[in-house]
C-alpha cells in the first residue's frame, strides 16, 4: 500500500470511528450535555489531526504485531517527541490495559501507534508513573506526575521491557519487589473526586518582547474524595486595547519544570473565544492525586517588534477547567479560581537592561611593581574588574579606561596597555584624551582630572558578549618602558600607577543589548553602572623605594609662647637590586643635594629659620652614612624645628632623598622623589610669633 493510500485508510478508520461513536453514545448522549458530546468529537478530531501529521512518513505498526520487549529506550522523551522510540513507547504502553495510549480504532491505539508524541502518549506515561509511583516519583520528590518521559520513567520502562523478554532466575527478596510491583500495577484512579481549591498566582511582573516560555500565572489544585484526571483548561489574556494574537506566540502549560502542553497563540482562528482571547487546551491527561497539591505553570512566548497597544498591561485568567473522577465522571468548573487574575506588563526589548561595573574580587592589591632599567617590562595587570549584564545579553563595542601615573607622564610610562577578556586580547586603539589637552569629543569634566591621567580606547566591536545575569572579568595589563629607554622620557622610581572606570569613563563606553544602551544625563534609564578604582602600584627599579603608605607624623610646640614647632616624619625605605646609602644631612634645600631635603610652609610673608637631624635603623658602616642593604627595609626619621615671628598654621613636607650606591653617601648622587599620593608631610600646626 502507498503510503498516501495508507493515510487514507487511516482516515476511513477515523471516519468510521466518528460512526460508531454517534451509535455507541446516541443513546447515552441525551443524558448528557451537549458540551459532553462536542467534547468526544473534538476529541476524535484531535486524534485526527495526529493522523495527519503522519503524512511525512512515520508509519503505524500493524495489526497484530508482536510485543516490542525486548527494547531499551535511550533518550527522554516529551510533547512533541518523533521517532521510531516513541512508536515502541506507544507499543509498550498499549500493552498494559490500564496505560493505553488511545481507544480502539484511535491513533496511538494498539496495532495503530505513530511516531508522534502527543498529549494522548503523555495522559498514558502519567499513568505509567502513578502506577509504579515508589519508583518513578518518589525518588525524584514528586507527588503528580509530570507526562514526561524523563530518565526515572525510562529506566522504569527498560527494567520491565527487559524483564518480560529475559526471565531470570530470582531470590525471596526480588520476587517480593516483583509482588509490589504487580500491586502498583493494579493501581487506577480511585474515589469520586471534587474540586477543593484552585488558585491562580502571579508570575513573572514584567516581560520583555521577544521573551520565551515566561512564567506568567501559577495555578494550583487540589483534589478531595478521589485522584482526578485534569482533561482540560481554557485561559484568557486580556488586555485594553489590544489583541492577544498580536502579542504572543505561544501559551504553554508546565508541571514539574517539563512542557505538557503548547497552543499557538499568534492566529486569531485558535482562540476559542476571540472577544476574549480564550485558548482550549484539551486532552492534557493530568493525574491529581487525592488530597495532593498540583502546580501548574502558565508560560507565555512574546512576539518581537510589538506596537504600542501591546505594550501595555495584560491580565490572565483560567475561565474553565474539566476533569474526570475514578469512574468517567466528567465535570466541568467554570471559572474556578473565583475571579483571580494573574497580572504582568509586556515591555519593549532591553527596557531593563544594564551593564554594571565593579572592582574584582580578583583586583590585585596595592604592591610595588620591579621594573628593569635597561628594558621593558611586560605583562603586568593592575586592576581586574567584573563587568555584568542584567536582563539580557550585551555585546560590548568600546571601552574606555582611565590611566593614572601621578607626578609622571603615563606616556612615558606605558609602552603598551591592553585589556583582557574571556581570554581575548584588545590593544588600545587610541588615546582619548588628557586633562592638558582634551579634544572636542571629551567631556568638560575631564579638565579636573590631573595632566598625567590618559584615557585608553579599546575598540571590542562586538567580540564579546556578556550572558544575561553573569559576569566576565575584565583585566587591565600594561608592559613598561624600562626607566632609562630616552635621555628625559625617563621615569622617576617610586612612580604610582593605577586604573580607573568610574562614571565618567562610562559616559563613552558603547554597548549593544536588544538596543544600543543609553548613558548620562537624560538617559531614561541610565544603563551603565557602577564603578571599579584599582589600587595604586609602585613602580621599583634600580635605587630606593618609599612606601605608598605607613608614614607616620607628628607635631609639639615649645617655649615660653609656643613660638617653636618640632615637626617630626618617619617614614621606611627600602634597597632594590644594590646595597645604597644616605647620609644624615637635613636640608631645607630643594637642588639635588645629599641626604635628606624638606621644605617649609606657612602664612604668606613668614619668616623662620630651621634646623634638622635625621636618625635611622640603618647601620652607619661610614659615619654620618647611613647603610641600606639590598632587600632590606629601614625606618628613617626626620626631625625638624622652626623658629618663627609669624603667628599661623605651618608644615613641613619631605621633598626629596638623596642616595648613592658609593660608600661615602655624597658622590654619584640620585634622587628619590616622593609622590603627592604619598603625602610625606605633617599636619598643620599653629606657631605664636617670637
Amino acid at each position: 500500500m502507498t503510503l498516501t493510500k495508507d493515510i487514507t485508510a487511516k482516515f476511513a478508520v477515523a471516519a468510521v470511528a466518528v460512526a460508531m461513536i454517534f451509535s455507541a453514545y446516541a443513546p447515552a448522549a441525551q443524558a448528557q450535555t451537549t458540551e459532553d458530546l462536542q467534547q468526544m468529537i473534538n476529541d476524535l478530531l484531535e486524534q485526527v489531526a495526529q493522523l495527519q501529521m503522519q503524512a511525512g512518513g512515520d508509519v503505524s505498526a500493524p495489526a497484530g504485531a508482536p510485543t516490542v520487549c525486548p527494547y531499551t529506550w535511550t533518550r527522554d522523551l516529551t510533547m512533541g517527541s518523533e521517532g521510531a522510540d516513541v512508536m515502541k513507547l506507544q507499543q509498550f504502553l498499549n500493552s498494559y490495559p490500564d496505560l493505553r495510549v488511545a481507544m480502539a480504532g484511535s491513533a496511538g491505539s494498539a496495532g495503530m501507534e505513530t511516531m508522534y508524541y502527543g498529549p494522548a502518549t503523555a495522559a498514558a506515561v502519567s499513568k505509567m508513573q502513578v502506577m509504579f509511583r515508589a519508583e518513578v516519583l518518589t525518588p525524584n520528590g514528586l507527588v503528580n506526575p509530570t507526562g514526561y518521559f524523563g530518565p526515572s520513567s525510562r529506566s522504569k520502562a527498560n527494567d520491565l521491557c527487559v524483564a518480560d523478554a529475559t526471565p531470570v532466575e530470582v531470590d525471596e527478596a526480588e520476587e517480593g519487589a516483583e509482588e509490589e510491583a504487580e500491586e502498583e500495577m493494579d493501581m487506577t484512579l480511585g474515589g469520586e473526586a471534587s474540586l477543593d481549591n484552585f488558585e491562580l498566582e502571579d508570575g513573572e511582573s514584567t516581560i520583555e518582547e521577544g521573551d520565551e516560555d515566561v512564567e506568567i500565572g501559577e495555578i494550583t489544585v487540589e483534589f478531595t474524595n478521589g485522584d482526578a484526571e485534569i482533561s482540560r483548561i481554557d485561559v484568557t489574556l486580556q488586555a485594553s486595547g489590544a489583541d492577544a494574537w498580536d502579542a504572543f506566540d505561544t501559551i504553554s502549560l508546565w508541571v514539574d519544570g517539563d512542557m505538557i502542553a503548547e497552543m499557538d497563540a499568534s492566529d486569531e482562528d485558535d482562540y476559542l473565544d476571540e472577544d476574549t482571547g480564550e485558548l482550549r487546551f484539551s486532552n492534557l491527561g493530568l493525574i491529581a492525586m487525592e488530597d495532593e497539591e498540583m502546580t501548574i505553570i502558565v508560560g507565555a512566548s512574546v512576539q518581537n517588534n510589538l506596537d504600542a497597544d501591546e505594550l501595555t498591561d495584560w491580565n490572565l485568567e483560567v475561565s474553565s477547567m474539566r476533569f474526570f473522577d475514578a469512574d468517567g465522571v466528567a465535570t466541568t468548573e467554570a471559572d474556578p479560581a473565583n475571579t483571580d487574575v494573574s497580572s504582568f506588563e509586556i515591555e519593549e526589548a532591553g527596557e531593563n537592561e544594564e551593564l554594571n561595573i565593579s572592582l574584582s574580587s580578583s583586583n590585585p592589591d596595592s604592591a610595588d611593581i620591579i621594573v628593569d632599567v635597561d628594558s621593558d617590562t611586560d605583562d603586568v595587570t593592575i586592576m581586574v574588574a567584573d563587568i555584568e549584564a542584567e536582563d539580557n545579553d550585551i555585546e560590548l563595542n568600546k571601552i574606555v579606561v582611565l590611566v593614572d601615573t601621578g607626578a609622571a607622564s603615563t606616556t612615558k610610562v606605558v609602552d603598551d596597555i591592553r585589556l583582557v577578556i574571556d581570554g581575548e586580547s584588545f590593544d588600545a586603539e587610541s588615546i582619548l584624551g588628557t586633562a592638558v589637552v582634551a579634544p572636542t569629543t571629551m567631556n568638560s569634566r575631564f579638565a579636573n582630572v590631573s595632566g598625567t591621567a590618559v584615557w585608553y580606547v579599546f575598540d571590542i566591536d562586538g567580540d564579546i558578549v556578556i550572558d544575561e545575569d553573569d559576569e566576565q572579568a575584565m583585566e587591565v595589563v600594561v608592559d613598561f618602558n624600562d626607566t632609562d629607554e630616552v635621555p628625559n622620557l625617563n621615569y622617576a622610581n617610586g612612580t604610582i600607577i593605577s586604573a580607573t572606570v568610574g562614571s565618567t569613563e562610562l559616559l563613552y563606553w558603547e554597548a549593544e543589548g536588544a538596543d544600543d544602551l543609553e548613558h548620562g544625563v537624560g538617559a531614561d534609564p541610565q544603563q551603565f553602572s557602577g564603578t571599579a578604582n584599582g589600587e595604586d602600584h609602585l613602580l621599583v627599579a634600580e635605587g630606593i623605594v618609599l612606601p605608598l603608605d605607613g608614614v607616620e607624623t607628628s607635631t609639639d610646640t615649645q617655649g615660653d609662647n609656643d613660638q617653636t614647632g618640632i615637626f617630626t616624619i618617619e617614614f621606611e625605605v627600602t634597597a632594590v637590586e644594590d646595597d645604597f646609602y644616605i647620609t644624615d644631612l637635613v636640608t631645607a634645600s630643594t637642588s639635588a643635594v645629599e641626604g635628606i631635603a624638606y621644605r617649609l610652609g606657612g602664612p604668606s610673608g613668614f619668616v623662620a629659620t630651621t634646623s634638622g637631624v635625621l636618625s635611622s635603623t640603618a647601620d652607619e658602616d661610614t659615619e654620618g652614612v647611613f647603610t641600606v642593604n639590598e632587600g632590606e627595609t629601614e625606618t628613617f626619621t626626620m626631625t625638624v624645628t622652626v623658629d618663627t615671628d609669624t603667628t599661623g598654621q605651618h608644615r613641613v613636607t619631605l621633598t626629596e632623598v638623596n642616595f648613592s650606591a658609593n660608600v661615602n653617601g655624597t658622590s654619584d648622587i640620585e634622587v628619590y622623589i616622593p609622590t603627592p599620593a604619598q603625602d610625606f608631610r605633617t599636619s598643620f600646626r599653629n606657631i605664636n610669633a617670637n
